[in-house]
């Protein structure tokens, strides 16, 4: 879900991923470190801490004035910061939707879709890079 909210909010394609995982002898990949350069430039680094003590997650988006914190999972918290201070009231605009909600919203013909099949596409080239950074611990570049 981290993953998918990072590829929607950036809103450009994957350029290059460097990768490390650990399966702790699962078949799974349990705990990762994941460094991604977006074809607009942004940079992202995402941390996966699968069997840590406590879950919780959170993304954090930094700007030249500021930051932004969210909750990647639902976007039920949010930390503004303008410089160092954080904005009590922050003005947001729109109303929240879960995204499994407006998935329904979407084929009820009640609301538009929030994201799209290229958000999709962006997402499973990004998941193809990783796992390919992962086994030849080399960075990794899509594959279109």
């Amino acid at each position: 879900h981290t993953l998918n909210s990072l590829c929607w909010t950036v809103r450009s394609r994957v350029s290059e991923v460097f990768a490390f995982a650990d399966n702790l002898d699962t078949q799974v990949d349990v705990n990762s470190s994941i460094n991604i350069r977006f074809e607009n430039g942004v940079l992202a680094a995402v941390v996966v801490g699968g069997n840590c003590a406590h879950s919780g997650a959170h993304m954090c988006y930094m700007f030249d004035g500021g930051k932004i914190e969210i909750c990647p999972w639902s976007g039920n918290w949010i930390n503004i910061y303008d410089g160092d201070e954080k904005v009590k009231y922050p003005a947001i605009t729109g109303a929240p939707m879960d995204p499994g909600d407006n998935f329904i919203d979407a084929i009820l013909g009640r609301d538009a879709p929030r994201t799209s099949p290229r958000d999709g596409i962006i997402q499973s080239e990004l998941m193809d890079a990783i796992y390919e950074s992962v086994e030849t611990g080399r960075p990794a570049k899509p594959k279109r």
